[in-house]
C-alpha cells in the first residue's frame, strides 16, 4: 500500500499549492467581483464514503478548494487518495451549484462528476443533489438527496441516497455533536444504511474530529469503525 500513499499524495500536494497560489492573488480583486475563494486540506484515519471504506481502512489524504459569487452560484473540485481502484489511486470530484437562504433556510442545488484519474474503462459518473437546513434552537438541521442517474459506469442502473444530518454545538466551547443518518438504494446498496455519529473539536482555522462510522451491510468494508480526522481550512 506505499504506492497509494505517495502517488495520491504527490497529485493532492499539486492541487493544495495550485489552490495556495490561486489566494496568494490580491483579495480586493476578487472582492471587487463579488467572488470568494476557499480551500481546505484534511487527513483521516480511514475515508468512508457513505458507510463504506475507499481507502481500505487505511490513512487518506484529502484537499480541495471552492470559487464562490455573491449570487449564489459555485464551483469546486475535492479529492482523496483511494485503494486502487481500476488502476486508479485517487477520487476527483468537480461540482457546480447554487446556494441561497431563504426564511431562516439555506437551500443548495447542484450537480457532481466523480472521476478516477489514471484508470480503465468507464469509471466517471455524475449525480445530482439537493439540500435543504435550517436550525431549530441550537440544533442545526439539513436534510438532503443525491441521485446518480443511469449510467455506463455504474452498471447501466440509477441510484438514490437519502440523508439527513444534525449538528449540536455545546455552549461556549469549542465542541460540537454530529449525527448522521442516510440510506441508498440501486447501483451502490440494495437498502443500504449507514449512520455517524461524532464530535469536532474547532481551533482557529483547524477542525479536530472523531465519528463512529457504520452501516446495515455485513461486510469488511462496511463494518463499524472509528474514524479521526484533522483538517484546515484557508
Amino acid at each position: 500500500m506505499q504506492h497509494f500513499k505517495t502517488k495520491a499524495f504527490r497529485t493532492l500536494f499539486l492541487m493544495s499549492t495550485a489552490a495556495t497560489l490561486a489566494f496568494a492573488a490580491p483579495a480586493t480583486q476578487a472582492d471587487d467581483l463579488g467572488i470568494s475563494l476557499s480551500a481546505n486540506a484534511t487527513i483521516v484515519s480511514d475515508y468512508r464514503f457513505r458507510g463504506v471504506t475507499l481507502s481500505d481502512k487505511d490513512v487518506a489524504f484529502q484537499g480541495g478548494f471552492d470559487v464562490s459569487t455573491e449570487s449564489g452560484f459555485y464551483v469546486g473540485t475535492w479529492g482523496s487518495s483511494i485503494e486502487s481502484y481500476e488502476g486508479s489511486e485517487l477520487e476527483l470530484d468537480i461540482y457546480a451549484g447554487y446556494a441561497t437562504s431563504f426564511s431562516e433556510l439555506d437551500f443548495d442545488i447542484g450537480i457532481l462528476g466523480y472521476t478516477y484519474p489514471g484508470s480503465t474503462g468507464p469509471t466517471t459518473y455524475w449525480e445530482a443533489y439537493s439540500s435543504l437546513g435550517g436550525s431549530a434552537g441550537s440544533v442545526g438541521w439539513t436534510v438532503g438527496a443525491a441521485y446518480a442517474f443511469s449510467q455506463e459506469s455504474i452498471g447501466d442502473d440509477d441510484n438514490i441516497y437519502l440523508y439527513a444530518d444534525l449538528s449540536y454545538p455545546i455552549a461556549e466551547t469549542a465542541l460540537s455533536l454530529t449525527a448522521h443518518v442516510g440510506y441508498e438504494d440501486g447501483a451502490f446498496g440494495d437498502e443500504k444504511v449507514d449512520w455517524t455519529l461524532g464530535a469536532s473539536y474547532d481551533f482557529k482555522q483547524f477542525s479536530l474530529g472523531v465519528s463512529y462510522i457504520d452501516t446495515n451491510i455485513n461486510s469488511s468494508g462496511s463494518n463499524g469503525g472509528v474514524v479521526v480526522s484533522l483538517g484546515a481550512s484557508f
